[in-house]
C-alpha cells in the first residue's frame, strides 16, 4: 500500500436513454460540431433540432485509425463553422477525430460512445498516415463530458460486439500488471474484467446481445477506458496498434486474438498476486480462457483469419522494438516472432 494515483476530471452519464440529456449538456454553448457515421445521423439531427436553428454543423465522414488527411478536411470545417464544442457520437474512430482535432484547437469533447471502445475515458489520441499510426497523450483531449446510453450498444451487431468487448478486455488485462499500477486501478480492472466477461458469457449463452450483457460489457468497458488512462499500456497496446495501424487490420479484430498470446507471454514474469488475480477473474490458465472467451461468442482466436500476413511477422516485431513500451517481460526478439507465429496460427500451445 505505497503508491500514486491520478484520476482525471470528466463527468459520466451512464443508462438507458441518457441521450436525451445531450440538448441540456450542450445548451450553454453556442455552436457545436457534431462527428460520426451517417447511421447515426437521425441521433445527431434531434440534437440539432432540440438546440436550434444553426446551433449544429454535422461532419458525416468517420475513417478508421483517423487518417492525417481526414483530419485536414474536418479542420477546415471547423474553421469556417467556428464551434465552441466537439460532439463526438460514434465508437473510437469518431472519438478519435475529435481528439484530432482538440489537439490543435483546444475545443472541450463531449463524447457519445456506440461501441465499447473505452477512447472516450482517455487522453490518448492517435492520428494515421502512410508510415504508420502516430499516438500521443495530451489533456486537450481528454472528453469533458462522457454519456453512456445502452440503447446505442444494444443494435451492435454479434461480431462487433464480441470484438469491441474484447478490445476492452485488453485493455483492463494490461491494467492489472501495469509497471505503474496501483491498487485503485488494479480493483477497476478486476471489476471490468468481471463484467465483461459475464457479459460475453451471456451472449455465447444466448447467441444474441441481451439487454444484461450489454449493460454488463458497456459498464466493464467504462471501467477499461478509465483504467487505460490512468496507467500506461504495455506489449499488448503496442502490438495491436502496429498491427492495426501498420498493416491496416481491424483494431478489435486485432486486440480481441492478441490478449491470450500476449497473457501468455508475459505470465511467468507477472507476481504470484496478479497471477492469483487472473485466476480468479478469469479461472485457471487464463490466456486459455480469454481465446475460449471469444471462440464461444463467435470472435475471432488467430491472426490469419483476420488477414495478417505471415510474412509480415518480422516487420511487426522490429516495428514494436523500434519504440517499444515499457513491460512486466523483457521483449526479446525471438520470442516475440515466436508470439506471432503462434498468434497466427491460433495455438497457445509450444
Amino acid at each position: 500500500m505505497n503508491f500514486t494515483y491520478t484520476s482525471y476530471p470528466n463527468q459520466v452519464f451512464f443508462g438507458k436513454g441518457k441521450t436525451a440529456e445531450l440538448p441540456t449538456i450542450l445548451a450553454d454553448y453556442k455552436k457545436v460540431m457534431a462527428m460520426g457515421e451517417e447511421r447515426w445521423a437521425s441521433q445527431i439531427n434531434s440534437v440539432s433540432d432540440a438546440l436550434g436553428k444553426d446551433k449544429l454543423y454535422y461532419f458525416p465522414e468517420i475513417i478508421q485509425h483517423v487518417p492525417q488527411s481526414l483530419v485536414d478536411k474536418a479542420m477546415v470545417k471547423l474553421k469556417e463553422e467556428k464551434p465552441d464544442v466537439l460532439l463526438a457520437f460514434g465508437g473510437g474512430s469518431a472519438i478519435g477525430l475529435a481528439k484530432a482535432l482538440a489537439l490543435e484547437t483546444k475545443l472541450p469533447i463531449v463524447a457519445v460512445p456506440t461501441t465499447y471502445s473505452g477512447s472516450e475515458q482517455t487522453n490518448i489520441w492517435g492520428i494515421s498516415s502512410e508510415e504508420g499510426k502516430t499516438t500521443g497523450k495530451s489533456m486537450d483531449v481528454m472528453p469533458k463530458v462522457v454519456v453512456y446510453d445502452s440503447e446505442l450498444t444494444s443494435g451492435l451487431p454479434l461480431s462487433l460486439a464480441v470484438t469491441s468487448g474484447m478490445n476492452a478486455m485488453a485493455h483492463l488485462m494490461e491494467a492489472i500488471y501495469a509497471p505503474n499500477g496501483n491498487p485503485v486501478t488494479r480493483h477497476h480492472a478486476l471489476l471490468g474484467v468481471e463484467k465483461i466477461k459475464s457479459g460475453l458469457e451471456e451472449v455465447a449463452r444466448e447467441q444474441k446481445l441481451t439487454e444484461q450483457a450489454n449493460i454488463d460489457i458497456q459498464f466493464g468497458a467504462y471501467l477499461a477506458g478509465k483504467c487505460l488512462c490512468e496507467v500506461s499500456m504495455s506489449l499488448h497496446h503496442k502490438m495491436a496498434h502496429v498491427l492495426g495501424g501498420s498493416f491496416k487490420l481491424e483494431h478489435s479484430y486485432v486486440h480481441t486474438v492478441l490478449q491470450s498470446f500476449v497473457l501468455n507471454y508475459q505470465w511467468e514474469y507477472l507476481s504470484k498476486e496478479i497471477k492469483s488475480d487472473f485466476v480468479q477473474v478469469l479461472g485457471t490458465e487464463p490466456a486459455h480462457k480469454l481465446q475460449e472467451l471469444s471462440a464461444k461468442a463467435g470472435g475471432p482466436t488467430d491472426l490469419k483469419s483476420i488477414g495478417f500476413k505471415k510474412e509480415d511477422i518480422d516487420k511487426a516485431v522490429e516495428t514494436v522494438l523500434a519504440k517499444p513500451y515499457e513491460n512486466v517481460a523483457p521483449l526479446e526478439k525471438s520470442k516475440l516472432i515466436d508470439m506471432l507465429h503462434h498468434a497466427y496460427e491460433g495455438s497457445l500451445e509450444g
